[in-house]
């Protein structure tokens, strides 16, 4: 018989060195498992789940407190309804023990070159549709007809907000944190006869060139597409340059309120929706730092949509056109087939589409898609 590779002491010896380590690593893994646990799980009281949190995150904090620095896009700059409703992050991101740096960009594609670069921002808010290339699956709320009015959105935020769904929202490098409406997406013409969808036809149209689903709706209904980035494209039809914009509410409220001819109208019909999206990177908000982000943007979801209704109201009556049902007919049959094709093509996410169709049955279940489902 041969004799072992090892002698008995040697491994006695090793068993002795190497085993109390082991131990020690395999408890603070059950620990650091223990803790985000408790994070994650809505059942404990919200000062429980913090308290996990903050110990979770110890070894990051200075001072007790948790160092990130959110980056805002805002037309308007430090003054403007965007940078103003981010001011109140700073005071509630304290209550989870973050100390909440808040840089203001007027510049948004300067912000995500920024972001992308690691050059300062933890995390950026941005447009849906800027948001596209790091999570499609949320970036897919603002595909054209999507989500139809307000209350859908805000059901899809409240499944948002469940750790169920975070494996759509994160992968390797970036994790998508919450959104807040900013109001939906419209068609704007300079004058009330032209404010319908059918009247695109062979028309110039300014469209923001991230808005996909909306330069192939201009497309489908033969218009003549001018794209540039959000404020270009405003800049463009305020100054007279296309007879059609299709842009958020919050753009036309920040660039072309009051900027724009007497006979300008908007076509009182949402589009699809429009949405601030905050985008993380994966490494600077673990899950349980994520999920307690992603439950506090729907707790604010309703007071975000109270101020932007507040300059809305500002907007005369008079200025909108109401659609008719050509209007509606027109958009309920191309903003499928737009979704469709760009699911097809892998622009939007279909996991996202079919939640939204679940949501949209859900308001309205005897819709034809309902039965015989497609996305």
């Amino acid at each position: 018989m041969k004799s072992p590779l090892f002698p008995p002491a040697f491994c006695l010896l090793f068993l002795l060195i190497a085993l109390p380590g082991t131990a020690e690593t395999t408890e603070k893994i059950r620990s650091h498992q223990t803790l985000e646990a408790a994070v994650l799980n809505q059942n404990l009281p919200l000062e429980k789940r913090i308290k996990a949190l903050k110990t979770l995150l110890s070894s990051e904090m200075t001072d007790g407190k948790l160092p990130r620095t959110f980056c805002i896009w805002d037309p308007i700059g430090k003054a403007g309804p965007i940078a103003t409703a981010a001011k109140d992050q700073v005071l509630r991101s304290l209550h989870y023990g973050m100390q909440l740096t808040i840089d203001v960009f007027q510049n948004e594609q300067e912000m995500v070159d920024t972001f992308v670069s690691k050059k300062a921002c933890d995390a950026i808010l941005v447009r849906g549709a800027t948001a596209q290339r790091f999570n499609r699956f949320l970036a897919t709320t603002e595909a054209p007809g999507a989500l139809p009015d307000r209350q859908h959105l805000q059901l899809l935020a409240q499944v948002l907000a469940k750790p169920e769904i975070a494996e759509h929202m994160t992968n390797a490098q970036y994790t998508a944190l919450g959104l807040v409406t900013i109001g939906y997406s419209r068609l704007y013409a300079d004058s009330a006869a032209k404010a319908s969808l059918n009247s695109l036809d062979g028309k110039s149209v300014s469209v923001a060139d991230t808005d996909t689903g909306f330069v192939r709706l201009v497309d489908t209904l033969r218009g003549r597409t001018r794209t540039a980035d959000m404020p270009a494209t405003v800049k463009t039809f305020t100054n007279e340059l296309t007879e059609f914009m299709i842009a958020p509410d919050i753009s036309y409220l920040a660039m072309a309120n009051g900027r724009t001819g007497k006979e300008t109208r908007g076509l009182a019909m949402p589009l699809g929706q429009s949405t601030l999206q905050l985008i993380g990177h994966s490494d600077r908000f673990p899950p349980g730092l994520a999920q307690i982000l992603r439950e506090d943007f729907l707790f604010k979801f309703n007071s975000y949509a109270r101020m932007l209704d507040k300059e809305l109201g500002n907007i005369p009556t008079s200025f909108w056109i109401n659609p008719s049902s050509a209007d509606m007919a027109t958009l309920n049959e191309n903003a499928q087939k737009i979704r469709l094709t760009l699911r097809n093509e892998g622009y939007y996410d279909p996991v996202m589409l079919r939640l939204a169709r679940k949501i949209r049955c859900r308001f309205s279940p005897d819709e034809s898609e309902c039965k015989n489902p497609v996305e």
